[in-house]
Order: structure tokens, then C-alpha cells, then sequence
């Protein structure tokens, strides 16, 4: 949004922002995603698989927390939707899992 002087608006430092619209299809994303569950699954003993990435979200912390909400299929063949949080320094070659939380069934989203 321009205000009336033209110039654009302020954007708050470190805010979480929605990633660009198809960036559920990029595959730095998915392969984002797929991190976070492979990492998530050597340290639970879990056996999820990535089905689809269904948001993006992003903030700029010291490198990139990408917020994720990612569908997983389940051993028993349910699917579920999960938040994840993968903090990136790609100068570094740094990513690490910050949170894998369960927030619901597929089904809703």
C-alpha cells in the first residue's frame, strides 16, 4: 500500500511475513520441509512422510526462520498437518530444526 506522499510504508523488522504466492511449490521450500520432518523423525522415532507443503511463512532473524505448515501421512496412513520452524544461515551452511508442533487433521486445511 503507497501512502498519499507515494512512498511505501513502513515494514516491522523481524516480523513473520507470508512467503511469496507458490512458494508451497518451490522446492528450496519443500526441501526445507522435507528437513524438518526427516529431522524431526530421528529424533521422535517417528515415522512421518512428506505429502505437500501447505503455507510458507518467513522472518528475518540472523539468517531466515521459515515457518512451515506441511501435510505428513502417518505409519498407520492418516494425514495430519504440522507447523515446523527451520532456522537457515545459507552463508554458513547452517539449518536447524526449531519446532515441530501437530496442529490438526488434513482434512480441515
Amino acid at each position: 500500500m503507497a501512502e498519499a506522499n507515494g512512498e511505501r510504508p513502513a515494514r516491522k523488522l523481524g516480523g513473520v511475513r507470508d512467503a511469496p504466492a507458490g512458494r508451497e511449490n518451490d522446492l528450496e521450500a519443500i526441501e526445507l520441509a522435507r528437513f524438518a520432518i526427516a529431522e524431526h523423525n530421528s529424533k521422535t522415532n517417528a515415522m512421518l512422510e512428506f505429502e505437500r507443503l501447505v503455507k510458507v511463512r518467513q522472518q528475518v532473524v540472523a539468517g531466515t526462520m521459515h515457518h512451515f505448515t506441511v501435510e505428513v501421512k502417518e505409519a498407520g496412513g492418516a494425514k495430519k498437518l504440522y507447523e515446523a520452524k527451520v532456522w537457515e544461515k545459507v552463508w554458513e551452511n547452517f539449518k536447524q530444526l526449531q519446532s515441530f508442533e501437530p496442529v490438526g487433521d488434513a482434512a480441515a486445511a
